[in-house]
């Protein structure tokens, strides 16, 4: 192979590669990606050992703030220098148009209030719409409080009263949806019912099928639970 072949091969090879990395970012960011499930929060619909695929088509894939959003390309976060960098970036809360909005019994996969990471899988178990009036009590005050504080308030209770940004006040109105999120399990569940209602910003994507299942107490064939390869699920 002469010179001049040799470098004309390895820029088509360099292409390639380039074709290829960017396809998989754009595919994680726009499309959908694997998941695994560590707990038994949602059984039986999910076990722990099942690889789930987050589909972003269905709610409209969310768009990245900074570049630690991204897929492989934050990496370079890792970095101390360029992750404090990019810290101060923020290129806002932004989403691609979807097929629709969140269902009540819809899998969602999302961030907790609490903590960003890990995500969650839970089940829709109510929503509130863009526009509605919360009416906020002694009652509801911690599931709605993630709410009020969200929509840029401030809230606190003072002898059973509801104060909203220093006024004795009890009515916030929504400027996106939100929603209760359930685990199927109830007994073996962190969600709502601990950190309440997240915003429909908070929601990454919807799972709807099984991609495989592991289960790690068996060995060689038996290691693949076979009955779950490509499971639907509801």
């Amino acid at each position: 192979m002469t010179i001049k072949r040799f470098i004309k091969a390895k820029y088509i090879y360099l292409i390639v590669f380039l074709i290829i990395f960017f396809a998989v970012i754009a595919v994680r960011m726009f499309v959908g990606e694997p998941c695994n499930v560590p707990s038994a929060s949602m059984k039986p619909t999910i076990i722990i050992g099942d690889w789930l695929w987050i589909d972003k088509t269905t709610y409209g894939a969310r768009l990245p703030r900074r570049f630690a959003d991204m897929p492989i390309i934050n990496v370079f976060t890792w970095i101390k220098p360029l992750r404090l960098a990019d810290e101060r970036n923020d290129w806002g809360i932004n989403r691609l148009k979807g097929k629709r909005m969140p269902r009540i019994g819809d899998l969602a996969v999302f961030e907790s209030p609490e903590f960003p990471h890990p995500l969650l899988v839970k089940r829709i178990a109510a929503r509130i719409k863009t526009g509605d009036t919360i009416v906020i009590n002694e009652k509801n005050y911690y599931d709605l409080y993630h709410i009020v504080y969200n929509e840029g308030n401030k809230m606190f209770m003072r002898d059973d009263s509801v104060f909203i940004n220093g006024r004795p006040d009890s009515l916030c109105i929504v400027s996106q949806p939100y929603y209760y999120m359930l685990g199927d399990n109830s007994k073996n569940s962190h969600d709502s019912r601990a950190f309440g209602y997240i915003p429909y910003t908070s929601i990454v994507g919807r799972i709807n099928f099984v991609l495989f299942s592991m289960n790690t107490d068996n060995m060689f064939i038996d290691f693949i639970q076979w009955d779950r390869f490509l499971k639907k699920i509801k």
